[in-house]
């Protein structure tokens, strides 16, 4: 249940974050395009997301289980913004992957990308956790505009886990669909 609470408060935190954002840029709508929006394609926004893929781990030590795939869908929610030619923000994610060592994950990371026309390359670090405890994620992934309001992405992410004696790494696949507000 308190794993729950910090998703949702997360996702809260991050719809208004959006609001505050959309507010404070009501009377600038006249202004010029940003960098992002004249490249064809906007990367900036509110956003919720659906991703499926596969996590590739393993567990060395007192737990010892050999590299080993399992397929899994996942979901994301999150936020980025203009800031010069970045694109900056947050993305709060939940991996469903039963087959992993760590189990479901679920964390938020922050997120930096470089629009270049319809495709934005982009870094991610942040935290991840549930089982068997909070750790360092990590990754990059490359995301294309598609239609209107709709975005593609493929990325790579991982973690480690060093406790109980045992170390664990997570590496996930993904691809996926986004959807943005704005």
């Amino acid at each position: 249940m308190f794993n729950l609470k910090k998703y949702l408060i997360t996702a809260s935190v991050l719809a208004l974050a959006g609001v505050v954002h959309v507010n404070a840029h009501a009377d600038t709508a006249t202004d010029a395009p940003t960098t992002a929006k004249i490249a064809g394609a906007d990367f900036s926004g509110v956003y919720v997301g659906m991703k499926t893929g596969r996590n590739l781990s393993n567990a060395a030590g007192h737990v010892a289980l050999p590299r080993h795939g399992s397929n899994f869908v996942g979901v994301t929610a999150g936020y980025g913004f203009d800031v010069g030619p970045l694109i900056v923000g947050a993305e709060a994610f939940m991996d469903l992957h039963n087959g992993s060592t760590t189990g479901k994950d679920g964390g938020i990371d922050a997120k930096v990308g470089m629009p270049f026309g319809r495709f934005m390359p982009y870094a991610r670090i942040g935290i991840t956790g549930s089982y068997p405890n909070a750790r360092l994620h990590y990754g990059i992934g490359t995301e294309a505009h598609v239609y209107r309001h709709l975005n593609v992405a493929a990325e790579w992410t991982t973690d480690t886990s060093r406790t109980e004696g045992t170390n664990r790494r997570n590496d996930s696949f993904t691809i996926g669909v986004k959807y943005y507000f704005e």
